[in-house]
């Protein structure tokens, strides 16, 4: 198998490898007692989430050159079998797994054992573990926002960052993500020179108690010199630290490294829980916002705390706007409206991920069908609207002929989930500009 060469210095430029999770039995077993817990609004029809999921990696993969699955990475790199006790272990003094259960995980086969830590293994006697109030209990509970892949991990350049999850439905993740970086046949030529921030391995360590969280939706890779790293819900300003310092010792020996990570100071709210939940980029001189958050004169304008990487100890200002801050590092953009001119709609759209565009290679952007008028704003910017099914029906329909798309999938079941096409995909690869 070829190796995978990491390499993500930008969001817009051609998508090569990228890894995305179809969800299968772990958001069957989630029952409407549970879905507070594991961060869910509603529980999901899964047979139609999988058959929308299927549509979206066909989109991906018209033009990406692998379209990768976790799950199907996960396995692959269990194959040994001390990795595979390894993880068990490791898995036990993270999340505290019963003994008898460990000994299930331990018995085994590397698929099985994979397929049980994501889909989540029920007691035999369920009802027994059932309580009144209908919160169930699983001997294994089911992970089922790993269909949200871009959060546990994440690519930044040509290494990558472990990843530390604010909440406990999913500190998982981070240790199968951990796991496929470092023993994944393609993957674990990497060192820990090519890790820029990890909480993981030093919890399961003992050598911190209580780790900083660090959410992938928050880190945008706006060119090969400029990081935007939002300080929301779900990210600490500690953590940015962490990983500011981490790059810039990295700059010290590698001056082709990044100059500048900006971090966009966000409101403590779960309609923005993630900085690409209201802000993506679109184009090269484009991006897609939730307005009230980026124009001026706004009383909900977000500050910026600019920080210089390119010195012997990280420097700090404060900047009055993400755009104001892009254009002050060489970077400017159109800011093109979620949800249009009307607020109403601009909040609607924004709650139903229509800021969550993600980019196949530059002006070809995917979004979630039912934010019509993010759709009309994209129109009028230019770009041609065509649904999912067109793109997979007519051949000679070519995303890569220089023109701008906006493709829209369709997504009834998966926008119940509270997250966007960007959230469900973690790049390995672009193409570098």
């Amino acid at each position: 198998m070829q190796p995978i060469q990491l390499s993500v210095f930008s969001e817009t430029t051609r998508l090569r490898q990228v890894v995305v999770h179809n969800p299968g039995p772990e958001v069957d077993l989630m029952v409407p007692g549970m879905m507070e817990k594991l961060l869910f609004d509603d529980i999901l029809y899964g047979d139609l989430a999988r058959k929308e999921h299927g549509q979206f990696r066909q989109v991906l993969a018209k033009v990406a050159e692998e379209v990768l699955d976790i799950q199907d990475l996960f396995i692959e790199a269990l194959q040994d079998e001390g990795v595979k006790l390894a993880f068990i272990e490791d898995l036990r003094q993270l999340v505290g797994l019963p003994v008898d259960t460990c000994a299930l995980l331990r018995d085994m086969n590397p698929a099985d054992a994979a397929r049980s830590v994501i889909g989540g293994v029920p007691w035999e006697d369920m009802p027994s573990h059932t309580r009144w109030e209908e919160e169930f209990d699983y001997r294994v509970r089911p992970i089922p926002n790993l269909l949200f892949m871009r959060d546990p991990a994440s690519v930044i350049g040509d290494g990558y960052s472990v990843n530390s999850m604010a909440t406990w439905a999913r500190e998982r993740e981070p240790l199968i993500l951990s796991y496929v970086f470092r023993h994944h046949p393609r993957l674990r030529h990497h060192t820990d020179q090519d890790k820029w921030f990890d909480q993981v391995t030093p919890l399961i360590r003992g050598e911190i108690k209580a780790p900083v969280s660090l959410e992938g939706g928050d880190i945008l890779v706006l060119s090969p010199k400029v990081l935007a790293v939002g300080c929301s819900e779900r990210t600490q300003a500690d953590a940015i630290h962490l990983l500011a310092e981490s790059l810039r010792t990295h700059r010290a020996v590698d001056e082709s490294s990044f100059d500048h990570l900006l971090m966009v100071l966000m409101p403590k709210k779960r309609s923005a829980m993630h900085l690409d939940t209201i802000f993506t980029r679109t184009s090269e001189d484009e991006c897609l916002v939730y307005p009230p958050y980026f124009l001026d004169g706004s009383r909900e304008l977000l500050n910026v705390t600019s920080v210089d990487l390119r010195r012997g100890e990280l420097r700090m200002s404060t900047q009055p706007s993400l755009l104001k801050s892009l254009k002050a590092v060489g970077i400017e953009l159109e800011p093109i409206f979620c949800g249009g001119q009307d607020p109403i709609l601009q909040q609607r759209e924004q709650w139903t991920d229509g800021a969550n565009a993600f980019c196949l290679a530059p002006g070809v952007i995917t979004s979630y069908g039912r934010n019509l008028a993010t759709a009309e704003a994209l129109e009028r910017a230019g770009y041609r609207v065509v649904t999912a099914a067109q793109v997979l029906m007519e051949a000679s329909l070519d995303l890569l002929d220089g023109g701008k798309y906006l493709i829209q999938i369709e997504a009834s079941e998966l926008s119940r989930a509270r997250g966007g096409p960007r959230c469900m995909t973690m790049p390995l690869s672009r193409e570098k500009t």
